[in-house]
């Protein structure tokens, strides 16, 4: 359109030149038309461009690290004229990377037409991204005009971390602490008899070698396994650390959660520093796991917010470092 535009004007020049040099009536009548066709393909973008609409809509509002970002861009010509084109411009910013500008043509819409097309780019960081329509603009006939469209279009996107089995020294670890009583207090064990699909795991044993019958062990509902998340602010900057610590966290989060509910019956509290404030909340299975995340990520607020004094002792439950070191208590149980 530039080019065209820039030959346009080169066109006019060299009509006026000889114009004033020389008194043909041929020539004024030709200059005429440079002028009047174009001043008629302009009125006519008018109706075109109020009769365009663009949309964007994201597919997903949240997508696991690594998979395609695709949004859906919807061009709908409502006016009585068919539009010859329509040009589009899409932002991409995404956490830790540039921002990604795609520009994509549509031509040759005819009346109530639609068209829809698809762009995608990879998410690569842990994060809040955002897609968003920057321009939606409709030119005419000659393609020396354009006049923008109406347009609607954001998306908020929230890029997961990637959630992998845990390592089998952790799993290892998990069944020592559960079988020795970990992450569980004494004074909100009660027994009961024994039932049809209850877990092996909560069999009281001790009573069954005194030659008691079977009975099983049941905890109150305010009991719960924490996971204290240990990380600065400084981490949310450096983008791969901080890819590396949440597949991490998440991946432990979501173990957690199952297990202790299929297990144990009991919720997982994760505990996490949001500026000067500490916040828990209670993953009760692995789709409260990803709500918090996209929380986080998001930095909105969830949970509930905690003084440093009702913080849990770390040495009786599980934290993650930055350096990715999960503990239970003082001890060490898995590092890379």
């Amino acid at each position: 359109m530039i080019r065209r535009r820039l030959c346009y004007l080169l066109l006019l020049a060299a009509g006026g030149y000889f114009i004033m040099l020389y008194d043909f009536q041929g020539l004024r009548f030709l200059f005429g038309c440079v002028i009047c066709i174009p001043a008629v393909s302009f009125l006519f973008l008018i109706p075109m461009s109020l009769g365009c609409r663009t949309r964007l809509a994201a597919d997903r509002e949240a997508v696991m690290r690594g998979e395609a970002l695709e949004a859906k861009i919807t061009v709908e010509n409502k006016g009585v004229l068919p539009v010859p084109g329509v040009l589009l411009e899409l932002h991409w910013k995404m956490p830790g990377e540039r921002e990604v500008k795609v520009r994509k043509w549509v031509r040759c819409m005819g009346r109530n037409e639609k068209e829809i097309f698809h762009s995608e780019v990879s998410a690569m960081h842990c994060g809040q991204a955002s897609l968003e329509l920057t321009g939606a603009k409709v030119c005419d006939y000659l393609g020396l005009f354009s006049l923008p469209a109406r347009k609607k279009g954001r998306a908020e996107i929230c890029i997961t971390p990637i959630v992998t089995p845990v390592a089998s020294q952790v799993e290892t670890a998990y069944s020592q602490t559960l079988q020795g009583g970990g992450g569980e207090r004494e004074g909100d064990m009660l027994l009961r008899d024994f039932q049809p699909g209850d877990s092996l795991h909560r069999i009281y044993w001790k009573l069954m070698a005194k030659g008691g019958d079977l009975q099983v062990r049941d905890f109150e509902r305010s009991s719960s396994v924490s996971l204290f998340l240990d990380f600065s602010d400084d981490l949310r900057d450096r983008a791969e650390m901080w890819d590396r610590y949440l597949d991490r966290a998440v991946s432990f989060l979501y173990f957690l959660a199952e297990e202790c509910r299929q297990t144990i019956q009991i919720s997982v509290e994760v505990v996490w520093q949001q500026g000067d404030a500490f916040f828990s909340f209670a993953v009760q299975d692995g789709d409260a796991a990803q709500a918090w995340v996209c929380a986080l990520l998001r930095e909105e607020a969830l949970g509930t917010a905690l003084s440093e004094e009702e913080i849990p002792a770390l040495e009786q439950g599980w934290h993650m470092d930055e350096d990715c070191r999960l503990y239970f208590g003082e001890q060490c149980v898995y590092e890379e």
